[in-house]
């Protein structure tokens, strides 16, 4: 992946996700109108609800040692919000790749969903300094998967989409990972997508795994973050409206 692609991990490494001012104009152009189509139909459900069979139990959950040992490090970490959230989000994602046959590696999406706001932890948001949090997620990841010798090709794909689902939008030229991991991180945070998904997979997947009033909690942590990382894409993405978005979110506390 190219090192010029706002976002990526490469990216990273020479930036610690600090946007210039081209950066940014890039970034606002590619993602307001998705981003303001997306909550309009979210909002009026503009769209035909997809009718579909699925269910949580459709959903494959691997149980290999990468993600039992994100699960450790998920659980030891963060609080029940931010861990409900990283399973939504898998979820999300994963029904969302079903709804629109798009094929994904589950284990990939799966190990980046865990991993993808570990940098919003207290054990990590305090000590990363001026990195962006999804720059410390990623490299809590790159440390867990070195120590097992875990797949190369496959933590690159979970390094970027750690890195750039807080981009706001992913083109389709993406690895379908990357692209489901945000568009599963959006659905959770501002309802994007949500309209899309069946009523009864969104009731079943909520009571297993519950928003602990999430939307207020992750709102306090963007607030930090904003504070501690000033030219961040969470900064900028702010000023575009996200606190606005997330209130707009239909699945309230």
């Amino acid at each position: 992946m190219s090192i010029t692609k706002i976002g990526s991990f490469s990216w990273m490494q020479m930036t610690n996700g600090h946007l210039k001012a081209k950066e940014k104009i890039k970034l606002a152009n590619t993602i307001i109108i998705p981003s303001v189509m997306g909550i309009i139909r979210t909002q009026l459900k503009s769209e035909n609800h997809i009718e579909d069979n699925i269910a949580l139990d459709n959903i494959k959950v691997p149980d290999s040692k990468i993600i039992v040992e994100a699960i450790k490090e998920l659980d030891g970490n963060a609080d029940t919000a931010i861990i409900n959230h990283s399973w939504r989000t898998y979820f999300w994602g994963a029904a969302l790749g079903h709804i629109h046959n798009r094929e994904y590696d589950p284990e990939v999406l799966l190990v980046s969903s865990l991993f993808h706001d570990l940098g919003l932890t207290d054990a990590y948001r305090k000590t990363k300094g001026c990195k962006c949090f999804t720059y410390e997620s990623a490299i809590q990841f790159e440390k867990k998967a070195q120590e097992i010798s875990y797949d190369e090709q496959k933590s690159i794909k979970v390094k970027d989409a750690i890195c750039m689902h807080m981009n706001g939008f992913i083109d389709e030229n993406n690895e379908p990972e990357i692209i489901l991991l945000q568009q599963g991180a959006s659905c959770d945070v501002i309802g994007d997508k949500l309209y899309t998904i069946p009523k009864d997979f969104r009731n079943e997947l909520l009571r297993k795994y519950p928003r602990e009033n999430f939307n207020k909690i992750f709102k306090g942590l963007l607030a930090e973050e904003n504070k501690s990382v000033k030219e961040s894409r969470t900064n900028f993405l702010s000023k575009l409206g996200l606190t606005m978005m997330i209130s707009m979110n239909p699945d309230k506390d």
